[in-house]
């Protein structure tokens, strides 16, 4: 599947109430699902880590779904952010400053 093909259908499902707001909240419910996920397995162990797995790219399912939205309500796609993304990474890389902090390096 494209990933215009999902943004198209997975906004197929947003309901009325998952307005702007809705999406910023539950981004970060869904990280910290993700989150809890993780410590869990590393408390206590992770005995089938193909269920591991498979809750965690669930989790990333509803992440991508909230990061969609988000886009969507910014008037963007979730191909323009990625073009973006590696636009910015390159020149990180380029620049010699993809180590270090601070969003304009």
């Amino acid at each position: 599947m494209k990933i215009h093909e999902y943004e198209t259908k997975a906004m197929s499902f947003r309901l009325p109430s998952a307005d702007s707001t809705y999406a910023v909240l539950n981004l970060a419910a869904e990280v910290g699902e993700l989150y809890s996920h993780i410590a869990k397995a590393i408390r206590d162990g992770m005995e089938d880590e193909e269920a591991h797995f498979e809750l965690l790219h669930k989790e990333l399912g509803d992440i991508l779904w909230q990061v969609t939205a988000i886009a969507r309500d910014t008037g963007s796609s979730l191909e323009q952010i990625a073009n973006k993304n590696i636009d910015k990474l390159s020149k990180r890389r380029d620049n010699n400053s993809i180590q270090g902090s601070g969003d304009e390096r």
